[in-house]
């Protein structure tokens, strides 16, 4: 875990920030654009009301670099691909991330971000993550791996955004739980 990396809340102070990575040619190859997925911003920051995700804004040594999206899933959600990863233990998460600042890519700082975010999340109840890389996102995959994601399955998106896209599945859960001993596939 890496002490100069901290997790805030999205907050008016980041959204700007937040917003110029969003629309940077390098993000958009592989992010939710859609004016749906703003407005989910939006209302988050402006106007405080809970939404799907969570947002956190990852800052190295007080600089904002990173963004982690959080979204609890359960049995009952859905996304029917994660139905079968649902820790029975307890809370399970779905995360999306992105270094957002281009002066932060090839630190070598993303896997170190997501084990760091995963060992720090502040629900004690979480002890499983998962993340879905498309197949075509090899950079993104080995990242994964590297922050100690487990590819246990892969799945065709059926609708939304990503629709036809082929993902692989992957499961993250925090050493201190028995049930995340996962194999890999």
């Amino acid at each position: 875990m890496d002490e100069k990396i901290i997790f805030k809340k999205l907050d008016r102070e980041y959204y700007g920030t937040l917003k110029e990575w969003w629309h940077s040619e390098r993000v958009r190859e592989f992010w939710d654009n859609s004016p749906e997925m703003e407005q989910d911003v939006d209302n988050y920051v402006l106007k405080g009301e809970k939404t799907y995700y969570d947002y956190y804004i990852g800052l190295y040594d007080g600089v904002p670099y990173a963004l982690v999206m959080t979204s609890e899933q359960t049995k009952e959600d859905f996304y029917e691909y994660y139905k079968e990863y649902i820790s029975e233990t307890g809370k399970t998460y779905a995360i999306d991330f992105m270094i957002g600042n281009e002066d932060f890519i090839g630190k070598h700082l993303s896997s170190i971000t997501l084990r760091t975010f995963v060992e720090k999340y502040s629900d004690e109840e979480a002890d499983r993550f998962i993340i879905d890389p498309e197949f075509d996102n090899e950079v993104a995959f080995r990242c994964y791996k590297g922050a100690g994601f487990v590819d246990v399955d892969e799945y065709i998106v059926k609708d939304g955004y990503f629709k036809g896209k082929r993902l692989h599945l992957m499961i993250r859960g925090r050493e201190r739980k028995k049930d995340v001993q996962l194999e890999e596939r």
